[in-house]
This record gives C-alpha cells, structure tokens and sequence, in this order.
C-alpha cells in the first residue's frame, strides 16, 4: 500500500463531450464540440500524470479494510451479502496494480527508465518492518501455549510465511485454525512487486502495445488456473496451479487500465467512459449489487472494481469521490495496512477476554475495528511514519539524457 501527505490534484470540474452519436449534427458547432472535448481530455490526462496523491484512494483502502475485519468477525460464513466482505481484498489488490504500474510509469517518464532496487527498497522499508514485527509476535505467543495440532500447523509453515509463499506452500484445508493464515493476500502482493516491475520495465520499453499484451497473457494464465482447463495438464489444487491463481487478475487488471492511462492516445478513449461525473457512483452501485446477488464469473466483478479506482482517479467530483475522501475514511486508509496485520490478534484477544462477542458480530466488529485502527495510528505514527522517511533516499533523482527521454515518452504515447 502507498500513502501520501502530498496535497490532493486540482480538482476535474468538467464533463467530456459525449461525442457523435447517430443522428449528431455536422459542421462548425460539431468541429467546435469535438475540440472541446478533445481539449478535456488533453487537460484531464495532464492532471491525471502529474497528480501527487489521489485521496479518494484512501477511501477506498478505509472500506476495504473494513469489508475484511467484518468478514473475519463472523463466527463462521454467513448467506447472502453479509458474508462477502473478504471482496475487500481483491480491491486491495486492484488498488496496489494500479497505483504501483502509474508511479513507475511516472518514474520512466521522469528519468527515462525503472530503476529496480530502489523500488524494492522502497517497498522494504514500507512493508517488512511491521509485517515481521507482527509474525515475531505470533511466534512468540505460540511458544507460550500448550501443544496443538494449530502450534505445529504454524511452526511447519513459518518458513513459507518467513519468505512471502503462503498462498503457494501453506495447508489451509486442515480442521483447526491456520494462524497467520491471513498472510496470503500479503504474499499475493509482494509476489507482483516481484515479478510485475521487471516485466515492465521490459515491456516499456517497446511501447504500450507490449506491456498490454503482457498483462492480458498473466490475466489469461491466471484465468486458466482458475478454470477446469487447468486439471488437463496439471494436478488440481497443486502447487503449479496456487502459483497462477496468485498472479490475481484484479492485480494485473488494475496495472492494464494504469498502463492504458498513461499512453496519450489510450487516455483519449478512455475518457470517454472515464470522465463523466456518474461513472465512478455507476460503477460502486454495480459493484454493490454484484455483492448483493453475484451473477457472471468473478472476473467481471474484478474488472469492475479497477474501472471504479481508474475513475476515483480521474472523474469529476462526485457525491462518492467526495464521500471517500472524508477524513474518518482518510485516516482509516491511511493506517489500513497495519490494521490489516493486526486486526487477527485483535480479534482473538476480544474472543478470549469477551466470550460473549463470539457469536455477536454487530459487537465484535466496531470493537476490533477501533482498536485495530488505534494501534495501527500508533504504530503508523512511532514505527511506520520514521522508516517511510527513509525511502526518499531510494527516490531516482538523476536527469534522463534526451535521448532516454524521448525513448520514453514515444512508448508511453506522450
């Protein structure tokens, strides 16, 4: 997860030109619409690039992180829409490929190229602190407890939790609990910022074409694992298919539409949709009744959810952008990845003090959510904050030559 002080973008106030339909008018005042439309877009694509920080992000970090606290409030899975608060995780996910693929793009058209180990140093410094912090803490509170058959579950997998391949390596069809199980979604994410950035990097440097069609060939991959086609050529459930199935299609379809938005010529079409001050709205009351009652394989509801971050991004201010940049929203956002880490213990802690709140969700969830959110604010305060300070060391700071330059902004249709 990324988070900024920086100051909000100049705000879109204007709609694009819907463009011709069949019975448009032709002639002067057409020509002059369409140049105005144009000339929206040109305008929308500029702020859109050189935008700092994009606060309804935070919003939407704040209501993911609460879909998945009340998800793992419940005292087992619940029917219906009150069940399905673990879709927050795939809006992480759709949230990280496009914030992580835009600020790339915006450092190759910086300096003329990705610079590698300064990202991952970056994204060491924001993540291993706590995340290892809190595995310590597990650890240590396991070897305080009696034997089960859940202590030596954790300790023969801590390796896999140690190098970022739970989701690959770890057994979550056993019938006690899985501590630390949580850390899949963890590894999902450290694994593409593994393997996204250098694909990237490759790519970006044959234009656009080629980091689309590489994300389109991981989306298909990660498709194919999901689907039965898989089992003619692998063994179902085995590691090879954990493997795919993590690629996450909302991951790469959050870096597909950021790629797309970077590329001049894209952005033009792509405001069409994206500009208008309903799509952003349309797109959460779509999201909301696909919660409500799914319909169509899961990867329409994970194209949805990277439309509605690319729209949060650049659409007009509308009654849910506004909304999600509220400041209870904001600071939840902010402190969302330490509330992820340590809402589990949480959890169990208000369990055993509080035996009663095992089977009332409606009171475990606002407990476990303001005391997650208060340690994560202190942590995010007195641990996180000084090591974020640190990154600006491993920030690229040198001047492309022309030539890079220019290689750049040609890939990237600027």
């Amino acid at each position: 997860m990324v988070a900024s002080n920086a100051p909000p973008p100049a705000p879109i106030t204007d709609t694009p030109d819907p463009g011709p339909g069949l019975d448009s008018p032709s002639g002067p005042e057409y020509a002059g619409s369409v140049n105005r439309g144009a000339e929206l877009a040109v305008a929308a694509h500029q702020r859109f690039l050189s935008a700092p920080y994009f606060p309804a992000f935070d919003g939407l970090r704040g209501i993911a992180i609460c879909a998945v606290i009340w998800h793992h409030s419940l005292p087992r899975a619940l029917p219906g829409w009150l069940g399905r608060g673990h879709v927050g995780v795939p809006l992480f996910f759709a949230l990280s490929g496009f914030l992580i693929t835009t600020l790339l793009l915006g450092e190759a058209r910086k300096t003329g190229g990705i610079a590698l180990g300064p990202f991952w140093m970056r994204r060491c410094l924001r993540i291993f602190p706590l995340y290892y912090g809190v595995l310590t803490l597990f650890a240590l509170s396991l070897l305080l407890r009696s034997p089960s058959e859940g202590r030596r579950h954790f300790f023969d997998s801590l390796p896999f939790y140690a190098s970022y391949t739970s989701n690959w390596f770890v057994n979550y069809a056993v019938p006690h609990p899985v501590w630390f199980g949580f850390a899949w979604s963890l590894a999902t994410e450290e694994q593409f910022y593994a393997w996204w950035p250098p694909l990237l990097r490759r790519c970006q440097r044959w234009g656009s074409a080629a980091m689309v069609s590489a994300l389109l060939a991981v989306i298909a991959l990660d498709q194919l694992a999901e689907h039965a086609a898989f089992s003619a050529w692998a063994a179902p459930q085995g590691v090879a298919q954990r493997m795919l199935t993590s690629l996450a299609a909302s991951m790469s379809l959050g870096a597909l539409l950021a790629v797309l938005m970077a590329d001049r010529r894209a952005f033009l079409w792509l405001w069409r949709l994206l500009g208008w001050r309903a799509t952003a709205p349309v797109c959460a009351v779509l999201l909301g009744l696909w919660v409500w009652q799914p319909s169509g394989p899961f990867i329409l509801f994970e194209l949805l959810l990277a439309v509605l971050v690319a729209a949060c991004a650049v659409s007009p201010p509308s009654w849910l952008t506004r909304g999600l940049a509220t400041p209870p929203l904001l600071e939840v956002g902010r402190v969302s990845y330490g509330m992820y880490l340590f809402h589990v213990p949480v959890l169990g802690l208000l369990r055993r003090s509080l035996p009663g709140l095992i089977e009332r969700p409606g009171w475990l969830f606002p407990l476990a959510l303001l005391t997650s959110f208060g340690i994560a604010a202190v942590s995010y305060r007195y641990i996180e904050g000084p090591l974020l300070a640190l990154k600006d060391r491993f920030r690229p700071s040198s001047q492309p030559s022309p030539r890079a330059r220019a290689a750049s902004e040609a890939a990237l249709g600027a």
